[in-house]
């Protein structure tokens, strides 16, 4: 466990600005791409084709707010290991109902996964706690307090409209996008030291 956040630290905070970016437009085509469905009477994406395309945000946005907790997880302290717990929850359930997606509708040709096997997607708000709780802990880290803001906002603002969340984390990975390569052209470090943990 210790090498993959470890591992998860070292990423490019580039590229996890473009991870962000990248799902922030895919939760934007999904949500567009359901209204359009339903707009026209159209039919829906093969779930297990959905489940490898457009919705793979569901595990990706959760692992890259993880890799941000990696780079800082000595300044943000309990809070933020609580919160990178909770987060984990996304990619594991995304990964799970993924592979059962592919079997069962892919491989097997039965098309969507049963009720009583969707009801995994229940843990996805175990997840968005995890956003949540997150994003306390960096707020309560001097050297990225935005960061924490911006995951915030971007969650609560999707309970408003639904594609709040992607415009807020696709501005949020584009700054982390445009600091990094500031960074790597000054030679000035994205954020502070990572701060004492408490």
């Amino acid at each position: 466990m210790r090498t993959l956040i470890e591992r998860l630290a070292r990423l490019p905070l580039g590229a996890v600005g473009l991870a962000i970016t990248a799902c922030a437009v895919m939760a934007a085509g999904h949500v567009l791409l359901v209204r359009h469905v339903h707009e026209t009477g159209g039919e829906e994406w093969p779930q297990w084709v959905a489940r490898l395309t457009i919705e793979t945000y569901w595990g990706l946005l959760p692992l890259a707010f993880l890799a941000l907790w990696a780079r800082r997880r000595q300044g943000t302290g309990r809070l933020g290991r609580v919160g990178a717990a909770l987060l984990a929850f996304g990619p594991v359930t995304a990964l799970l109902i993924a592979l059962a997606a592919v079997i069962w509708g892919g491989i097997l040709g039965r098309g969507d996964l049963p009720a009583s096997v969707m009801s995994l997607e229940s843990l996805f708000y175990v997840m968005m706690l995890g956003v949540l709780v997150t994003g306390l802990a960096f707020v309560l880290d001097p050297g990225v307090r935005w960061w924490g803001a911006i995951l915030i906002v971007g969650l609560l603002a999707d309970f408003v409209m639904p594609l709040a969340l992607s415009a807020v984390y696709a501005v949020f990975g584009l700054l982390l996008l445009v600091s990094a390569l500031r960074s790597h052209r000054g030679g000035v470090p994205v954020e502070p030291a990572v701060q004492p943990a408490r």
